[in-house]
């Protein structure tokens, strides 16, 4: 997975609003105490043990360390599966003592059930740290001195950004009927929630490898194989809705992550292609987000008309059939011995997508802002999308309908082949390479002096460097 998109959506892996781990819930990333890496966590409570694992979003290695009332069996487990359901190496007694930390996460009472994680790596993936950390773990970040310099560029190196919404156009296959496009073409939009047309594959209209900039992706075998000897086999109409569902699943997106054949190295968790039974790779919490029965709006949606008749407004698969997808869904609670009640009581996944939209802003920092010469400051690193929106505007979260919200008087982004900006930029001027959203057309209207804004920075979508308020001079 593209290590730009990847290091910051951790907990984001599942279904279609992330191409992973869908039924765990994988602690945040953890840190070590003062080190080579110069970071102190200011711990008080008695260490315990640390846990080293291998970073594969950010290349890196990390470390955690278990402090409080962990008792060194729960923490020995809890490394176990501390990244992704993978184990790192435990050790009891030994604290982190990793070289070229660049900051230390706190996630909740360390004192308590909390724990630190350090990660490692360059300067240029401080702010990348600093947004796991804090948006999507829900801890404090302490960064290294290496991460003070505040206006960085960002490693070139670090792969491929977040690919627009964008409509692919195709002629059909041999041997498939014309599409519904111009000159009987199939166009499909390209992006994790979408669809291409019924009865047709998504990965055979578009690019997989696009929507995979979207969300993360890795492989990972089911935690449930499907029997090969079961009485639903000989029941037609029960294997019937499976295959609908299949249909469904294999026409949008989630096919670039959940079906082994449109992966680059095998389906995420649950897989279209496990056999006839397919659907028991799907955890109950999948499955109640793949009917509605959770919400998964906040992950962005396409309206049915802009998706070929597939409707993900009030569902996490996009469906040409709701009550059909809900009834079927509903029936399988029920075999699985769960009702509608309870299944509606799961926990959603990927809560920080709702997090992005719903966050307050406080105060900038120091040196975050609109400056008296009209530069446009943050710390972390260079950035894709720059916003500055009216006080009290909902924050801006995940395209297609999150990305620009009511409120928004300048929204600037750089394409994911352009190198991207670093701070500085003259408000109402467009730096090279970027282009402007909002307005659609001339320059913003100047600010205020004295009045309140809100400053929005992404690194790329889903990744705030700033979001905060601050005062124009």
């Amino acid at each position: 997975m593209p290590r730009a998109t990847t290091a910051l959506l951790l907990s984001a892996l599942s279904l279609c609003a992330a191409c992973g781990d869908d039924d765990a819930t994988p602690p945040p990333p953890p840190a070590p105490d003062a080190g080579p890496s110069g970071v102190d966590a200011g711990m008080s409570a008695p260490f315990l043990a640390s846990c080293v694992y291998r970073n594969t979003f950010s290349a890196s290695d990390d470390c955690r360390e278990y402090r409080g009332t962990w008792t060194e069996e729960r923490a020995a487990a809890d490394c176990m599966r501390v990244f992704l359901g993978r184990a790192g190496t435990f050790s009891a007694g030994a604290p982190c003592m990793l070289p070229d930390v660049i900051g230390v996460c706190v996630v909740g009472d360390v004192a308590a059930s909390g724990y630190t994680t350090a990660s490692t790596g360059t300067p240029d993936r401080c702010g990348n740290a600093q947004t796991a950390c804090e948006t999507f773990a829900g801890g404090s970040f302490m960064p290294a001195s290496v991460c003070e310099s505040g206006c960085t560029a960002v490693d070139p190196s670090a792969g491929p950004a977040f690919t627009p919404l964008a409509t692919d156009c195709r002629d059909p296959l041999a041997g498939e009927p014309a599409g519904s496009g111009p000159g009987g073409q199939v166009c499909t939009p390209t992006i994790i929630s979408g669809s291409t047309e019924p009865g047709r594959r998504f990965a055979d209209y578009a690019s997989c490898a696009a929507v995979r900039t979207q969300r993360p992706y890795y492989p990972r075998r089911a935690g449930t194989t499907p029997p090969t000897s079961d009485p639903r086999l000989a029941d037609t109409a029960y294997l019937a809705e499976v295959a609908w569902l299949k249909g469904e699943a294999e026409a949008s997106a989630c096919a670039c992550c959940h079906t082994a054949s449109d992966t680059p190295s095998g389906a995420a968790i649950w897989d279209t292609e496990a056999g006839p039974l397919w659907t028991d790779t799907v955890s109950d919490t999948a499955l109640a987000m793949i009917a509605g029965f959770t919400d998964s709006t906040a992950f962005g949606f396409l309206q049915p008309a802009e998706n070929n008749g597939f409707d993900r407004t009030g569902t996490g698969l996009p469906t040409t059939d709701v009550a059909r997808l809900r009834r079927f869904a509903e029936a399988e609670f029920m075999r699985r011995g769960l009702t509608l009640t309870e299944a509606r009581a799961l926990p959603p996944f990927a809560p920080f997508f709702r997090d992005l939209i719903d966050y307050t802003p406080g105060p900038c920092a120091e040196g975050v802002g609109v400056d008296a010469g009209g530069a446009v400051r943050w710390k972390g690193g260079a950035a894709r999308y720059v916003a500055v929106l009216e006080e009290g505007s909902k924050s801006p979260g995940v395209p297609p309908n999150w990305d620009t919200p009511a409120g928004t008087l300048w929204s600037i982004y750089v394409p994911p082949d352009a190198a991207p900006m670093a701070c500085g930029t003259a408000f109402g001027t467009l730096p090279e390479n970027a282009m402007q959203r909002i307005p659609a057309m001339g320059a913003p209207a100047p600010l205020v002096s004295g009045q309140t804004y809100y400053l929005h920075v992404q690194r790329d979508i889903a990744q705030p460097l700033a979001r905060c308020l601050f005062t124009a001079p």
